[in-house]
C-alpha cells in the first residue's frame, strides 16, 4: 500500500499539474487558414489585437512583441497572400476582405488593429470599409491606398528588373538592401528583417496581381473625412463665436444699466 506521505505528495503533484495545464495551453499559438486562404496565428486570451505586417515580410515579424501582448490580449497574427503560409494572388482580391475572412474564421466581431507600412495600408482601408468592426487602429509607418508618388521610386528598378528576368531570389536580396529594409542603426535586427525577406522570394514570382482596392481609395475617402471635419469645425467655432458676441452686448447693456427695467421686476436679464 501507499504510505500517506506518498498520496499526499501526489496529489499535490497531480493538482498542480491541473494548474498548469490551461496555463501552457494559453502559452500555445493555435493555427488555422481562413476560407480565403489566408494562414493566421493564434495566442493569449483577452481583447482581440491583429498585429498585421509589412510588404515582403510575413507574420513572424511581430515575434518580439508576441510575449507581451498576449499577457493581457488575445493576438492574431497573420500572413498576407502571397507571403509566408498564405495562398498566393491566382484570383481577385481584397487585403481587407482578407482580413475579414481571418476574423470570421475566429468569429472575432471587433478588434484593435496594429499594422506596419503596407499592414497599416490594410488596416486603414479595413477600417473605412467596417468601422463598426473596429475598436482602435494604430498605424506605424503607414501608407494609404490611392497615393501615388510624385516622383518614381528610381531605387526600386534594380529589384523590379531581376524579378522581370526571373530571378527571384536576386530581387529579394536587391529588396533586403534598399533603403526601405536595411536598418543600418538596429544591426542585432538587421539580420532577422533579411532572413525573412529571403524567406517570402515567391514574392517576386507573381507576374499579376489581381489586388481589388478600396474603392474610393483610402486617399480620396480620408480627405473627404478631414474636408468634412474641418467644415464642420468651422461651423460650430463661428456659432460660438457669434454666441458669445450676443452675450457681450447684453453684458454691456447690464452695465450700462439698460436692463435695470427688468431687474426691478424680479428678472434676471443679465447672464
Amino acid at each position: 500500500m501507499t504510505d500517506p506521505d506518498s498520496r499526499a505528495s501526489l496529489c499535490v503533484s497531480v493538482c498542480a499539474l491541473l494548474f498548469l495545464v490551461p496555463a501552457i495551453a494559453l502559452a500555445q499559438a493555435t493555427t488555422g487558414t481562413s476560407s480565403a486562404g489566408i494562414f493566421y496565428e493564434v495566442s493569449g486570451a483577452g481583447e482581440p489585437v491583429v498585429l498585421i505586417h509589412a510588404f515582403s515580410v510575413d507574420r513572424r515579424m511581430w515575434a518580439p512583441q508576441i510575449a507581451l501582448l498576449e499577457k493581457r490580449f488575445r493576438v492574431v497574427r497573420y500572413d498576407q497572400r502571397g507571403h509566408g503560409k498564405s495562398d498566393g494572388p491566382s484570383a481577385p482580391y481584397a487585403q481587407h476582405e482578407d482580413l475579414r475572412s481571418v476574423l470570421d474564421a475566429l468569429a472575432i466581431d471587433k478588434a484593435t488593429l496594429i499594422g506596419l507600412s503596407a499592414g497599416a495600408t490594410t488596416a486603414t482601408d479595413f477600417a473605412i470599409a467596417y468601422p463598426n468592426r473596429v475598436m482602435r487602429v494604430v498605424l506605424a509607418s503607414p501608407g494609404l491606398s490611392g497615393y501615388v508618388p510624385s516622383a518614381p521610386l528610381t531605387w526600386t528598378q534594380p529589384v523590379f528588373k531581376a524579378a522581370g528576368a526571373g530571378d527571384a531570389t536576386g530581387a529579394a536580396s536587391l529588396w533586403a538592401d534598399t533603403p526601405i529594409m536595411a536598418l543600418r542603426n538596429d544591426l542585432s535586427a538587421a539580420a532577422t528583417v533579411r532572413d525573412l525577406v529571403m524567406s517570402n522570394t515567391r514574392i517576386w514570382t507573381y507576374m499579376a496581381n489581381p489586388v481589388q482596392p478600396l474603392n474610393p481609395p483610402a486617399i480620396k475617402r480620408l480627405r473627404s473625412e478631414v474636408s468634412g471635419a474641418r467644415d464642420s469645425w468651422r461651423t460650430g467655432l463661428a456659432a460660438h463665436q457669434g454666441s458669445r458676441g450676443v452675450a457681450r452686448q447684453r453684458n454691456r447693456g447690464c452695465a450700462s444699466g439698460h436692463d435695470s427695467s427688468r431687474r426691478s421686476h424680479g428678472e434676471s436679464g443679465c447672464a
